[in-house]
Parts: structure tokens; C-alpha cells; sequence
């Protein structure tokens, strides 16, 4: 049997509170040569492969993951090998209700899936499967008062409504105030129009802590002189340094000697992430994890393209840090690497491109994220490797 490599990336769900409760696993079907179907039961069957292949627990945690799944696939007994508390079955939106898929349906939710009716549209052709479904998914442009109190008319009262292609902080708004309770979408990833303000304490040492992380010379007296003044860093370190991606055993005497501890390339690390957290407080924490798997990815896959490590776990994080903080020329703010400065400035170059790769990547764009990935002679297993390991990597960050 011949292997073949292939892309897989994921989409949070969130609350309304911006908590995350799942991921949508996405499955590449855009190359020309290879993972090209007939049918969408065909995609389905990739999409329990790639599953399968990466992991659930690997790509979700002990999140919900959602999975595309036609007719055929749902009358299967294929689908059954998915862990069922774990699974949240997505219907297309053009699947007719008929009586074996709706028995299928009542089956599987019986046996603890959860079936969700995807791209609902206010014509009439889905409404037989709403009965079915714990979730409906409907895209934010459709929504309006009078499609919402329809659906709820039709469902089960503890079916969720599902906003999706929230692409804005707007959108976000508008769909809550429709009574939705998940969201999906790019809206804590695509840049927005924000405005300054004044920073407040905590803020100013975050802001601190990364200017000194990124200035070309490390100094451990002055990242000591910032931790001191916030017990909420001296708190962040110890719990950092005694998490399960470091495991050090050794009693901690100084935040001198914590810093030692983990030298120079993670007390690099640990300042960026805690600089990060600390500013996001009050942000949703996928974006934080979202720019955190963005640096991480950059890190592991710099080498290939011929740039450096740091510069690309840099890039990676301060390409969401202006959303983090609020602030869209945060980067004018930090003395870092002239490279890094160029690439977040949207210069083209090799790290300019790794960030491109790296947001076509989550955006489930395979087609540029091909082409890119071509350019930096990255291959797909390589690309497909590097972000399941920094999935694993930030799932074991305390944030």
C-alpha cells in the first residue's frame, strides 16, 4: 500500500464566554495530485482517516472534536469506531432526511454522539433533520431574529445554535445578541481596527518583560528587577518552571536562580509567553493558544527554510500580539530583530513567508499553504508533523 502525506488542521468552537469547547478537524482536498474526491462521502472517509492517523486526543484534548460525516458514512458502521462522548457528527447541509438517516441519527445520539446539522439555510430543505440535531450551524450572514426563533420553534430546547464565518469582533456581537451559543470562526485571528489605550500596571510590566526578552542580549538582572515588582510573574514563573514541559526537580532558592534554571533559550521562551498571557487576560484564550501554536510552528519549521529559530517563534507571537493587547503597532514598540520587524511590516522574505504558510495553515487554505510550503522546500509531512507537535507542545503550557 502506497502512503501518502497529507495536511490536517482544526477550528475552535467557543462559548459565548470565548471558552473553547471543540474543534472542527478540517482535511486537505485541494491538491491536484492527490486527496481529490468523487464524492463527499469520500471526504468524510479522509476526515476519520486523518483523525485517526493524528489523533484526537493529540488535535483536541479533551475538547469535542466535529466531524464532517455524509449519509453513507452515518449508516456505517465506520463511524463507530469514533469515540462517542468525544465526537460531535456534522450532517451537510445538503443531506436529504431520510428515514435511515434519521434513524442513524437517533442511533448515534442514543450511543452518545452528538449530531450537528451543518450550513442550515431558511428554506425548508433541512428542516426534517433538525429534529435530530444537538447543534445547528448557521452562517452569521444568514442569522436574522425571525431564522433564529424558526430553528428554536423546530428543536429540542436544549439544541445549541452555532454562528459560523464569524470573522469580527461584530460578528461575534451580533450573533450573541441573536441567542447563539457557540461561535466559529476567524474573529480573534483577523486583524481589526482597535484602538489605544492607556497602559495599566500589570500591562506596562508585560510590556517591559517583552522588551527585554527581545533585545539581542539577554540579561537575567534585568528580567529579575520586572518579576519582582509583579507577584503575579514571580507566581507564573514557578508554576512555568514546574509544569510538565520542564519537570525541573530542583529547589528554587531566587527568581535568579529560576531563570537559571531554565537558561537562556527557555527564560526566553517563558518571558514571551508570560508577556503574552499576562497582556491577554482579558482576551479569549484560543487567541492566545492560536498565536502560541503560530510561534511554535514557526520555531520547528524555521530551520528548513533557513532562518532562525527565534526569530521565527518571534514572529509567530507578535503577529497576533497587537490583537492581544490592543494595541496595532505593538511592534513599533519593541526593539526587535530588523528580519522580525521586516516580516511582520509584511516585507517579503523567508520569515514573511512562514508566517504566511503558517496563516494559510490554520485558515485551511491548501492551496497557498502548498505553494509556500514548495517555495521554502518544506515538504507536507514535515509541515503536518511540525504543527501536530506544537498542538501537543501548547496543551502542555499552563496558560
Amino acid at each position: 500500500m502506497e502512503l501518502t502525506n497529507r495536511f490536517i488542521a482544526r477550528q475552535p468552537i467557543l462559548d459565548r464566554e470565548s471558552h473553547s469547547v471543540g474543534y472542527e478537524l478540517l482535511y486537505r482536498d485541494s491538491d491536484t495530485d492527490r486527496a481529490r474526491f468523487a464524492n463527499a462521502g469520500q471526504a468524510s472517509m479522509q476526515v476519520f482517516d486523518s483523525a485517526f492517523l493524528f489523533g484526537i486526543d493529540a488535535l483536541c484534548g479533551e475538547l469535542k472534536a466535529f466531524i464532517n460525516c455524509t449519509a453513507e458514512v452515518l449508516t456505517s458502521d465506520f463511524v463507530n469506531m469514533l469515540p462517542a462522548r468525544r465526537s460531535v457528527l456534522e450532517i451537510p447541509g445538503q443531506t436529504s432526511p431520510l428515514p435511515a438517516t434519521l434513524e442513524a441519527c437517533e442511533r448515534l445520539r442514543r450511543n452518545g454522539f452528538m449530531i450537528a446539522v451543518d450550513g442550515y439555510l431558511p428554506n425548508g430543505l433541512q428542516d426534517g433533520l433538525l429534529s435530530t440535531a444537538d447543534i445547528v450551524k448557521i452562517e452569521v450572514t444568514q442569522a436574522t431574529a425571525a431564522t433564529v426563533e424558526y430553528v428554536r420553534s423546530k428543536v429540542r430546547p436544549d439544541t445549541k445554535l452555532l454562528a459560523t464565518r464569524v470573522e469580527s469582533i461584530a460578528d461575534f456581537d451580533e450573533a450573541r445578541a441573536l441567542g447563539f451559543e457557540l461561535f466559529q470562526g476567524f474573529y480573534f485571528c483577523v486583524p481589526q481596527v482597535m484602538v489605544t489605550k492607556e497602559l495599566g500596571p500589570s500591562s506596562v510590566n508585560s510590556l517591559r518583560l517583552l522588551q527585554a526578552t527581545v533585545n539581542e542580549e539577554l540579561r537575567f538582572s534585568e528580567l529579575e528587577d520586572i518579576i519582582k515588582e509583579d507577584p503575579a510573574l514571580c507566581y507564573r514563573l514557578l508554576r512555568f518552571i514546574n509544569s510538565v514541559e520542564f519537570c525541573l526537580r530542583a529547589d528554587v532558592q531566587s527568581i535568579r536562580h529560576a531563570l537559571a534554571l531554565l537558561g537562556e533559550r527557555n527564560a526566553r521562551r517563558w518571558a514571551l509567553l508570560t508577556g503574552t498571557a499576562a497582556a491577554a487576560d482579558n482576551k479569549p484564550r484560543e487567541l492566545l493558544r492560536c498565536a502560541l501554536m503560530r510561534a511554535k510552528l514557526l520555531e520547528l519549521i524555521a530551520p528548513t527554510a533557513r532562518c532562525s529559530e527565534y526569530d521565527g517563534f518571534l514572529v509567530g507571537l507578535l503577529s497576533l500580539m497587537g490583537v492581544i493587547l490592543g494595541m496595532p503597532s505593538i511592534s513599533d514598540r519593541l526593539e526587535t530583530p530588523a528580519a522580525v520587524r521586516a516580516a511582520l511590516a509584511g516585507k517579503d522574505g523567508r520569515l514573511r513567508k512562514l508566517l504566511d504558510l503558517a496563516i494559510s495553515y490554520e485558515r485551511s487554505e491548501w492551496d497557498v499553504c502548498e505553494n509556500i510550503a514548495r517555495s521554502l522546500n518544506l515538504s507536507e509531512a514535515e509541515l503536518s508533523q511540525a504543527y501536530v507537535q506544537a498542538v501537543g507542545w501548547v496543551s502542555k503550557i499552563p496558560l
